[in-house]
């Protein structure tokens, strides 16, 4: 039997990370086999020239990703593709289809975590009486300090409790929000190529939505100040740290830009940040900078799991009232049981585990992606869901996303981001989420690169 030693170790990275980033990319490529039993801690340190304490690091740091598991005794081995954890070197796809137009949270096994939350609560009878009961009134102390952990976790710097709403997920967030500061026929903004949940809203509400143009920096300066002076717009709806879908993210130059314009023309901005605590903590954001004229709306359901629908608003002083009376009118108050699900696992660690693990496996799946697309123009942000990739000249959106669907490979074209008739160029979006193992992922980019080298689909235009 062969013994397998890394070669090459990241030099940027601390030595016990680049040994764990070594053992991922031997899973992921195959070099290390489901079961396949790894070196001995005394040995591999021995070949590497570390210490032993780093081999047991980077050991520790794999297992945490679910991809070794230590049997005493035996030694560590890879764990195999039907253990806990990702199926990350096989999978049935041959025959199904591979959904790649939604950005979900990946399984990393909540079910289990939530199997065990919900057994520790049912020996908690009186605490299961009063989640179970109305609850008059403002959230609950505990499920807002719970709620300041997981903004300082997306990195929102000393938020405010007494600013601080619970809601039914990111959507209720910018809904309540919305709600608070706009009427019907009022203008709100947002970038061109944008979230389909807010123009949905925008439609619901009888607002007027406009487009803005974007750069390599979000929304430019520019288009912002024509449309203020056009339309008088009551709000800026805006991901900063990576717009959905096309990934763009503002540095701390255009927000201050763009606050300059927003605040001679007292207009509010909704910051969108449900994928936040997955990103850089350290990205710049409206709401670290220009807490006064910033609704930052955040949930747990793209970092810990789509149907755990908690969202929070850490709105500016005097709309707490008005975003509290709508969500009020929507839903009275989100579902204690649930809220007490979510800030049990924001305050045990089980948040933590989950966007660690969600970070690590989504950071593999992005070096799929670039192996397979690295002829091509695409942009990603490290940690998100999402790709948007560029389509070459001759190819149009719409088209190429129903051949990758024959090819049952599903993702979205740009015109499902436009707003009203912006032009969304030719660009498709996929995903990274989801149930797809990276077996999956592989095979739908190998689709998505050869439909790339296609020309276009003819037309006869004799009759």
């Amino acid at each position: 039997m062969t013994i397998w030693i890394p070669v090459n170790l990241n030099p940027k990275l601390p030595k016990y990370k680049a040994l764990a980033e070594a053992i991922t990319q031997a899973v992921d490529d195959g070099t290390l086999k489901p079961g396949a039993k790894l070196p001995t801690q005394r040995f591999l340190a021995d070949e590497l020239g570390v210490t032993v304490g780093t081999v047991t690091r980077a050991y520790a740091e794999a297992e945490k990703q679910l991809l070794i598991e230590s049997r005493v005794g035996s030694g560590t081995y890879v764990k195999s593709a039907t253990a806990d954890g990702f199926n990350s070197t096989t999978g049935d796809s041959d025959a199904a289809t591979i959904d790649l137009s939604f950005s979900f949270a990946l399984d990393v096994k909540q079910n289990a975590m939530l199997a065990n939350q919900l057994s520790q609560l049912s020996n908690q009878p009186n605490r299961l009486k009063q989640l179970l009961q109305y609850q008059i009134g403002e959230a609950s102390k505990a499920h807002l300090e719970a709620g300041i952990k997981w903004l300082s976790m997306s990195g929102v710097q000393t938020p405010n409790r007494d600013n601080l709403l619970i809601t039914y997920g990111g959507q209720h967030g910018f809904y309540c929000a919305t709600t608070a500061i706009c009427k019907a026929r009022d203008t709100v903004l947002s970038p061109g190529l944008t979230y389909p949940g807010f123009s949905q809203l925008a439609q619901q509400m009888g607002l007027r939505h406009i487009g803005l143009i974007s750069d390599e920096f979000g929304v430019t300066v520019e288009s912002l100040k024509l449309a203020c002076q056009r339309y008088r717009p009551r709000l800026l709806y805006l991901n900063t740290r990576t717009n959905n879908p096309s990934c763009e993210q503002m540095n701390q130059a255009r927000i201050d830009a763009l606050a300059e314009v927003l605040r001679e023309h007292q207009v509010m901005v909704i910051e969108d940040d449900v994928q936040g605590c997955l990103l850089d903590s350290t990205l710049p954001s409206f709401i670290n900078s220009y807490r006064d004229i910033t609704c930052y709306v955040t949930s747990t359901s793209k970092a810990l799991a789509g149907g755990l629908r908690v969202g929070y608003v850490l709105s500016p002083p005097h709309l707490v009232r008005p975003i509290a009376a709508a969500l009020r009118a929507s839903c009275w108050i989100p579902a204690p049981l649930m809220v007490e699900i979510a800030s049990h696992w924001i305050n045990d660690g089980t948040a933590e585990r989950i966007i660690e693990l969600q970070r690590w496996e989504l950071s593999a799946r992005h070096r799929a992606v670039a192996e397979a697309l690295n002829k091509h123009t695409y942009a990603a942000c490290e940690h998100g869901f999402n790709v948007w990739l560029h389509l070459p000249p001759a190819r149009r959106a719409q088209e190429f996303c129903q051949s990758l669907a024959r090819q049952k490979v599903l993702a979205k074209p740009s015109t499902a981001f436009a707003v009203g008739h912006f032009d969304s160029g030719q660009a498709i979006r996929f995903c990274l989420g989801g149930d797809t193992s990276r077996a999956d992922l592989r095979q739908a980019t190998a689709i998505i690169a050869s439909e790339l080298e296609q020309p276009a689909a003819e037309f006869d235009l004799s009759h």
